[in-house]
């Protein structure tokens, strides 16, 4: 059973309203990759890219399903390559998907309301400071 299930229909609204794509665990990756849950709303506002992911922990030894991230990220690309770093905020780090769970309408909230400040003046200056 997914983790994803109690909480799925309202990362679906929220994609929804953003008029976002809500990407389910990689589907463009080869099945055999796709060997840990994850959840992503992806949406272009104006030139800028955002996203808010949820995902496990990757380690040197591989993918942590004990600990969890939520993440809001935004960047810029340049003829089709995103540019580097980029800004981004974890609103969960390394916790137990509980966290995500009991807190999800305040983080996809939060999310909503960090990304939607993000401008493209923001993501260019740190791109060019080195910054995120």
């Amino acid at each position: 059973m997914s983790k994803f299930k109690s909480i799925d229909k309202k990362i679906k609204q929220v994609a929804e309203e953003l008029n976002a794509r809500l990407s389910i665990d990689r589907p463009n990756y080869a099945h055999p990759l796709r060997t840990f849950e994850e959840r992503r709303i992806d949406w272009i506002d104006g030139e800028v890219n955002k996203a808010i992911i949820i995902q496990p922990h990757f380690s040197s030894t591989g993918v942590d399903s004990s600990k969890w991230y939520l993440m809001n990220v935004a960047w810029i690309k340049k003829k089709g390559i995103a540019q580097k770093p980029g800004w981004r905020k974890t609103l969960v780090d390394k916790e137990d998907f509980k966290e995500i769970e009991s807190r999800i309408d305040e983080l996809l909230d939060k999310s909503v309301s960090n990304l939607r400040s993000v401008s493209i003046t923001d993501v260019q200056n740190l791109s060019k400071e080195g910054l995120h």
